[in-house]
């Protein structure tokens, strides 16, 4: 009887895996064909995006471009109705001379949920882009990237754990 268990227990583990990825947590762009459009068009235009489509609001980042000159852009798609970042649907593209390399979904983890220690950087990494325009660091697997937008004194940052948006902001100070 124990043997059964062990062994019920050791497919129920294993197939969690195929599951998460598979049934479970389809990726977006699958289900969704706009998420592909807006990340071709953000590769092509370089400049952020938004598209309505019902009750959905598209946002499209292109967030940074890496050392081999892949584009890595996120897409967020927001539900009217449902504020909060866990109703989000969040695609990252990573994007290479005009192909889609790999694209991976997340459910942004907030604020509270980065290392304790990625503050003090993310706070440094503010104060470099309001002078320099745009900055960046990396703590263990982090990407801070930061830049400063249209209205004086507000910066946007962006939080990456390798290709996925983590967390996003807008304004000042954390």
């Amino acid at each position: 009887m124990k043997k059964i268990l062990l062994i019920f227990a050791f497919i129920l583990f294993s197939a969690n895996n195929v599951f998460s990825f598979g049934i479970f947590n389809t990726p977006y762009n699958q289900s969704d064909p706009n998420f592909n459009k807006l990340a071709m068009r953000v590769y092509n235009s370089g400049s952020p995006y938004t598209y309505v489509n019902g009750a959905y609001t598209y946002n499209a980042l292109p967030l940074t471009t890496t050392m081999s000159g892949c584009k890595l852009i996120s897409i967020i798609r927001r539900t009217q109705g449902f504020p909060k970042p866990a109703y989000w649907a969040v695609e990252n593209y990573k994007i290479c001379s005009g192909n889609i390399a790999e694209v991976k979904n997340t459910n942004m983890a907030g604020w509270d949920n980065l290392p304790s220690g990625i503050k003090p950087v993310i706070n440094n990494t503010i104060q470099q882009a309001r002078q320099y325009g745009k900055a960046t660091a990396n703590y263990y697997g982090y990407k801070v990237i930061a830049k400063t937008g249209a209205y004086v004194g507000t910066v946007f940052v962006y939080v990456l754990n390798g290709i996925k948006l983590e967390a996003i902001y807008g304004g000042g100070r954390l």
